[in-house]
C-alpha cells in the first residue's frame, strides 16, 4: 500500500473507527474530494497532514495522535478497504461529494454556518464547500 492509501486509512481510523465500515468510507470519500479540488494539497498525505484539518493527525494535544492500530484489527483492515475504495473511486460517494465534516454534539465550527449539508452518516455531518 502506497503511503497516499496508508495517511487516508489511517485517518479514517482515528477518525470514525467507532463509526463502522460506513463511517470510514465516508470521511475517507472527504480526503479523496480534497485531493480531487486540490484543497489542502494534491494528494492524501498533503491533505491529512494539513494543519487543523483533521483533529487526530494534527491537533497538538488530540489524543487520537498517539493512537496505532494493529494490523490484524478488523477496524484498521475495513479502513484500508474504504481508503482503496474512495481512492479508485470504485463506489457511490456517501458523502454527496463532501469536502468537509464535524460532529456536531461535539463542535460547532463557524464554517458549518456557511457551508452546504450534503449528508449524515453515524455522528458525523457531512458538508460540501460551496
Amino acid at each position: 500500500m502506497n503511503v497516499d492509501l496508508v495517511m487516508m486509512a489511517l485517518t479514517a481510523w482515528r477518525e470514525a473507527r467507532g463509526e463502522g465500515p460506513q463511517g470510514m468510507l465516508a470521511v475517507a470519500w472527504v480526503i479523496a474530494n480534497r485531493v480531487k479540488a486540490g484543497i489542502e494539497g494534491t494528494c492524501a498525505l498533503d491533505v491529512v497532514t494539513a494543519k487543523w484539518q483533521f483533529s487526530s493527525l494534527t491537533a497538538p494535544g488530540d489524543a487520537m495522535l498517539i493512537q496505532w492500530p494493529h494490523s490484524s484489527d478488523p477496524a484498521w483492515i475495513e479502513a484500508c478497504s474504504a481508503a482503496t475504495t474512495a481512492m479508485s473511486g470504485s463506489s457511490a460517494d456517501p458523502t454527496g461529494g463532501a469536502t468537509d465534516y464535524a460532529n456536531l454534539a461535539v463542535c460547532d465550527p463557524a464554517w458549518a454556518k456557511v457551508y452546504k449539508r450534503s449528508a449524515v452518516i453515524g455522528h458525523h455531518t457531512f458538508f460540501t464547500r460551496i
